[in-house]
């Protein structure tokens, strides 16, 4: 689609976060999922302060800088397709809501699955009855996806490519300049099956 232009990394940052929504509708709108990367990644952190706090008023303070991380992860490893800084927000927090639900959920099954609720009856930390067999759905927390792609991943140079490029400031193709063999489409191309592996996990572990 003519009139999309991908913008290097440093002119995004200095976007105002309505620009940046704008950004990632034309992006999405010309096919180029590749290029919403940055511009969601910057939308992300700039909320941090928000999901942490947010984080803060469900968990205790450990828990919920990892728990807000999770949120983060799952975030850009996402496409957001709202048209609004309200919605941005809104679709944010529901990330986080989720996390935290996993987070609950997965310190109940903890409880579940060392105590039972028989050999403790009236006790109001354990409920439910004695499990048959044990549980085999639970979800794979955001972190724990983006740990299992990367694992996946064979070729060091693409390990290279998503530290630099997914996971660190570098753009396409300033990470093609110093990983052998790579063109800036590589790179392109590398990221964006990384995120379509971590968005297919986190889809496993929801169903």
């Amino acid at each position: 689609m003519a009139g999309f232009k991908e913008l290097p990394e440093h002119q995004l940052r200095s976007q105002s976060d309505g620009q940046l929504i704008a950004y990632l509708r034309s992006a999405r709108q010309a096919g180029r999922l590749d290029a919403m990367k940055p511009a969601v990644g910057l939308l992300v952190f700039g909320y941090w302060d928000s999901l942490l706090n947010r984080a803060r008023l469900k968990l205790s303070y450990a828990d919920a800088e990892d728990v807000a991380a999770e949120a983060a992860a799952s975030a850009i490893a996402s496409a957001f397709d709202g048209r609004s800084v309200g919605e941005f927000r809104s679709w944010l927090h529901t990330i986080l809501a989720r996390r935290i639900a996993d987070y609950y959920e997965a310190r109940k099954r903890r409880v579940k699955s060392t105590t039972l609720p028989s050999e403790h009856e009236g006790d109001e930390e354990v409920w439910g009855r004695d499990p048959a067999a044990p549980f085999e759905g639970e979800a794979l927390p955001a972190l724990e996806c983006l740990a299992r792609a990367y694992d996946e991943l064979e070729d060091d140079r693409h390990r290279q490519v998503i530290d630099r490029y997914v996971y660190g400031p570098q753009s396409a193709g300033e990470v093609a300049e110093v990983v052998d063999g790579m063109s800036e489409a590589n790179v392109h191309q590398i990221g964006s099956r990384f995120q379509s592996r971590v968005r297919e996990l986190l889809g496993e572990g929801a169903e």
